[in-house]
């Protein structure tokens, strides 16, 4: 196509032109049209014109609905100095009361559109409040209490009880095949309901693993917490010379702590004190 056919098209495009109009019953009426083109070119713009205006209506519309949405919650808002470390100042932190939240503090009504009777924010109170106090571990001289153990394979845990209520946890090792004990030798720990039967010093023992680094001298830490294992000898709870082994299937079959925790743990066992091994 050359220049001029080019120019030709345009000229033609614009150019208004004659049109016979059909208006029935035998009525012919003449009008002057632009090219077919240019009409069904100004017929698209104008509609995306139309759907630019009615997104931007919608829009404003669902802008103003998500802010009267957001305004109560706005209103709940409040800011209070929390407490930070020593020789830090405090910081300003954003605090966000639940509407139903009900404490002795002071307490400032502010109106709200969407429910002015029940929205509320807690002022801080200017009284001084004392920092929750961290329970320590019980008196092991203290006999009034029952304790018990529970160790869980599925989350390498053992769980110190005082009268059924958590005293606190402690990571283990396990046998290092899972399910319960079988036979001799299968390195399972055992599953079920069982007593200590003694307390041993294990702190001069020593272990070969068969890893052929040969024996390990402590390998049971300070002490040994003997099981009646139902049949199954050697079974108990002790300390390691590997505290890293914790969390992992790592044992013959008996259950191991760290050195600290079983030293900490031996102040509170007992002779026939029930220990429960599960599966989960």
């Amino acid at each position: 196509m050359t220049k001029e056919d080019v120019r030709d098209f345009v000229k033609d495009l614009f150019t208004l032109r004659t049109v016979w109009i059909d208006r029935g019953y035998g009525r012919w009426v003449v009008k002057k049209r632009f090219h077919p083109a240019l009409r069904s070119a100004l017929w698209v713009i104008a509609l995306i014109v139309c759907a630019g205006v009615y997104a931007a209506l919608n829009g404003s519309e669902h802008s103003e609905a998500v802010a009267e949405q957001k305004a109560p919650m706005q209103n709940m808002v409040i800011t209070a100095s929390l407490p930070e470390p020593d020789d830090a100042p405090p910081v300003q932190q954003a605090v966000i009361v639940p509407l139903k939240a009900q404490a002795k503090r002071n307490e400032i009504i502010l109106p709200s559109e969407a429910n002015p009777e029940t929205d509320r924010i807690i002022a801080p109170s200017t009284q001084k409040t004392e920092a929750p106090k961290v329970s320590a571990m019980p008196d092991p001289l203290d006999k009034s209490g029952k304790y018990s153990v529970d160790v869980n394979k599925s989350t390498y845990t053992l769980t110190l009880y005082r009268n059924g209520e958590i005293v606190k946890e402690y990571p283990i090792a396990i046998g290092k095949n899972p399910g319960d004990k079988q036979r001799t030798g299968d390195h399972r720990t055992p599953v079920g309901s069982f007593k200590i039967v003694s307390i041993e010093n294990s702190s001069g023992w020593s272990h070969d693993f068969r890893d052929g680094k040969g024996k390990i001298k402590g390998a049971y830490g300070p002490y040994f917490l003997r099981l009646d294992a139902k049949g199954w000898k050697g079974i108990g709870i002790h300390g390691t010379h590997d505290p890293d082994s914790r969390g992992t299937m790592a044992t013959e079959g008996c259950i191991r702590l760290s050195n600290e925790d079983i030293a900490e743990l031996r102040q509170y066992a007992y002779k026939n004190m029930p220990v429960t091994i599960r599966e989960n």
